[in-house]
């Protein structure tokens, strides 16, 4: 117990003495951590200054860097100038050696010779100089954007004029040469070959009929191959590969916002209004007939906004004017060098020659246009596809671009639309005469009116340019569009597209004063004087164009109801889909002519006696017959043009007749001295030889006066003609019909019979075989 209570004492010391030394332990270390907390703050108080010094130090050496970086860009966009400016010098030291090259000036004459200075500059471009032009010219765009944001440095305002100085003068020298090229590609079409089979004539646009033109355009039409078979030229891509990726250069370069330095515009440049969305009824001529143009509209210069867009305009149509323009004065060379040529033998008739030619420059037309479409796909449409692409990233590219190429197309389709039209109203109005009978001469005169073939010609002629710009103006009017496709939704018609609505207006307004021109003519033919009453009663001159009229415009049943459809006409009030065909116009001028027919005959009446009445239903006769023989029905199912409605044949067939009735008629008086003589009436003499003086005189008489009105009536018939030898010979039979049966029996019974003693051979002077001889020489043409 006593040994415990000791080992618990000795363990209980040796605690308190662990204890008493970490305490003493402690002690130290607290004082040796505030001795050390105390060097730390004054080590501290030694380090911070050199801290701070070095941070500045670093701040200091970041900013000197990026003024460096800045100063050296800043540099960079200063020098802009010099670094770029050479290539856009070339450039326009390239384009005016072009220049002078076209003007013809000399390179002695583009030297100064009393300065050193003005050494040769001209400069033949490469294509590598377009391309470094147009290079130079994007970092000028840049460098300008980059100064815009410095206004407040004190060079910017000199640095923004340097640039706009020279990205001006290379806009300018890029337009010209771009004019330079596009003219100089030339035309964008070329000839057609044409394989002849051999033996064969070959048929073209310059020789074949309106009916051969029709059905070759329905054919193509039909087919959808309507570029390949019209004209006698096809489109063709005129600039060369250089020249293409050079143009694409341009456009690259200065499409969208590139032509500019300032941001594009936020409203649209006045000048597109002109060439979209204008009414149709402003479309009407102001320019003199054949001056090349029919309405201003066109003559505007193209302003859009873009002037590279402008020169590309410009240009091109200034080709497809002159394209359009040589074919047609080539095509009025040969119609004029083919007339005085065959001016004894003419074949055909001017106004369906100038017809046909203004139909071939109509399909020639839409060749041009075409090929000009092939153009503007070549070089302005990678241009609008790269906006396209840009159009999500880039928000500085003008919205009114392609509006402006859209306009710029037009412009040249517009020329060559309205140059077709000025051909087409100039035949109207030249061969067509549609303002003949309002017009007047130098003297104030009246000029005379217009015969029936002129008036008949024009018609045919109108009718066939109708046909033409019918079947190709929808076609040609495709042609002409070019969708704007700037999101704005219902896209406004183009001039161009206009253009091609007034063609066919103005084209079925013409026809339709030509066709009542026609019906005017035949309505107002001369039926008093000696000119209309020729004294053989032959075929009127006035039946002949007639029926001369009907043959040329019957072909044309399309195109006379496009005209019956949209005009009132005098012989048809109705429009529409209740107009009437053509066939009601031929009746109108058919009826027409049998009205001034009934009023010339009807003057062959003023004459004295009989002969007037015989040559009126001989007249009569001979017209009718012609008509119904001219335009009767068929016999044939190859022959021309017929008139199978019962209208025709009835009102002709009746006419015939009745005319023929009453000409029969002349000769019936005939017969009342072909009496008998009754047998107790006879009384002989000298043993029954010969009759008494009494009974020989009732034969005498009857004789003599037969032979009397025979002569008479033959001498005055025989001046009567009948050209067709088929009424000739139905005249000559149904002439005998009337008399010659009963004279035969009355000749054969008292000419057996002595009735006179001295002169009997004189009263039976004509025999039935002589009467017959004589009358088949009646109603020949002595001519």
């Amino acid at each position: 117990m006593g040994a415990l209570k000791t080992e618990s004492r000795r363990r209980l010391d040796a605690l308190n003495s662990s204890i008493a030394k970490m305490k003493s332990s402690t002690t130290e270390a607290a004082l040796s951590c505030d001795q050390l907390t105390k060097r730390a703050r004054q080590l501290d108080s030694l380090t911070s200054p050199a801290s701070d010094a070095s941070s500045l130090l670093s701040k200091t050496s970041n900013n000197l860097g990026a003024t460096l970086v800045l100063m050296k860009d800043a540099r960079e966009k200063f020098d802009t100038i010099r670094d770029c400016e050479p290539a856009i010098e070339r450039l326009h030291r390239g384009v005016v050696t072009l220049q002078d090259i076209k003007s013809g000036k000399s390179k002695k004459q583009r030297q100064n010779p009393f300065s050193e200075k003005e050494a040769d500059k001209s400069v033949i471009l490469s294509e590598q100089d377009v391309y470094a032009a147009a290079d130079s010219m994007e970092i000028i765009r840049d460098a300008y954007e980059y100064f815009l944001d410095r206004k407040h440095w004190r060079s910017t305002a000199q640095a923004l004029s340097s640039l706009e100085r020279v990205h001006q003068m290379g806009v300018s020298s890029m337009c010209i040469l771009e004019s330079f090229h596009l003219i100089d590609s030339g035309q964008a079409v070329r000839i057609k070959r044409v394989v002849k089979q051999e033996g064969e004539e070959q048929i073209t646009p310059a020789n074949e009929t309106a009916e051969q033109t029709r059905d070759r355009l329905a054919a193509a039409l039909q087919n959808r191959d309507l570029l390949r078979s019209i004209g006698e030229f096809e489109e063709h891509q005129p600039v060369e590969a250089r020249l293409v990726r050079e143009l694409r250069g341009i456009f690259e370069c200065l499409s969208g916002n590139g032509f500019q330095l300032v941001p594009p515009h936020k409203q649209e440049p006045p000048g597109l209004a002109h060439h979209f969305g204008i009414p149709a009824n402003r479309v009407v001529r102001t320019e003199k007939v054949g001056s090349g143009v029919y309405t201003n509209l066109v003559q505007r210069p193209l302003k859009t906004g873009f002037p590279h867009v402008d020169a590309y305009g410009e240009s091109r149509k200034t080709v497809a004017f002159q394209c359009v323009d040589q074919y047609y004065r080539r095509l009025k060379a040969e119609r004029k060098r083919n007339t005085e040529q065959f001016a004894a033998n003419v074949v055909g008739d001017p106004a369906d020659a100038a017809s046909r030619d203004a139909v071939r420059c109509l399909e020639h037309a839409m060749v041009v246009v075409a090929g000009e479409k092939n153009v503007y796909r070549t070089i302005v449409s990678p241009s609008l596809t790269k906006i396209i692409d840009e159009d999500a990233v880039n928000e500085d590219i003008s919205p009114y671009y392609r509006k402006a190429c859209a306009a710029a197309y037009s412009h040249i389709a517009s020329a060559v639309v309205d140059k077709t039209m000025d051909i087409i109203e100039t035949v109207f109005l030249k061969e067509g005469m549609i303002g003949h009978a309002s017009g007047a001469n130098k003297a104030g005169e009246a000029p005379p009116p217009l015969t029936v073939r002129q008036a008949a010609a024009a018609a045919a002629a109108g009718l066939r340019m109708l046909d033409g710009v019918r079947m190709l103006g929808p076609s040609l009017a495709k042609l002409c569009d070019m969708p704007i496709g700037d999101g704005t939704g219902e896209e406004p018609q183009s001039l161009a597209a206009i253009l091609c609505i007034a063609i066919h207006r103005t084209t079925v307004k013409n026809t339709a004063r030509t066709l009542e021109n026609l019906a005017k003519a035949i309505n107002e033919d001369p039926v008093k004087g000696s000119a209309q009453r020729v004294k053989d009663a032959r075929v009127a001159l006035l039946t002949i164009d007639v029926v001369r009229a009907v043959k040329v415009i019957s072909p044309f049943e399309s195109a006379y109801k496009s005209v019956s459809k949209r005009r009132q006409l005098p012989w048809d009030p109705n429009m529409g889909e209740e107009a009437g065909e053509l066939d009601s116009f031929i009746r109108f001028l058919v009826m027409r002519l049998v009205n001034s027919l009934k009023g010339k005959a009807l003057n062959y009446t003023k004459n004295t006696g009989d002969i007037g009445l015989a040559r009126s239903a001989m007249f009569m006769m001979n017209n009718t017959f012609y008509l119904r023989d001219e335009l009767g029905p068929k016999v044939n199912v190859d022959e021309e043009f017929r008139i199978e409605t019962s209208w025709f044949v009835d009102k002709v067939n009746k006419l015939f007749e009745s005319e023929k009735g009453k000409y029969l008629g002349q000769w019936e008086a005939l017969n009342t001295h072909l009496t008998s003589v009754e047998h107790d009436e006879l009384e002989y003499q000298k043993n029954d030889t010969i009759l008494s003086l009494d009974s020989g005189r009732l034969i005498k008489s009857r004789f003599s006066g037969f032979n009397e009105d025979f002569e008479r009536i033959f001498e005055e018939h025989k001046e009567l003609c009948v050209v067709d030898p088929r009424l000739r010979d139905l005249l000559q039979q149904e002439v005998a019909g009337v008399f010659l049966p009963l004279y035969r029996k009355f000749y054969d019974k008292y000419s057996k019979i002595r009735f006179s003693k001295k002169h009997q051979n004189e009263y039976t002077k004509y025999s039935p075989l002589k009467i017959e001889e004589l009358l088949n020489r009646l109603y020949i043409d002595a001519e």
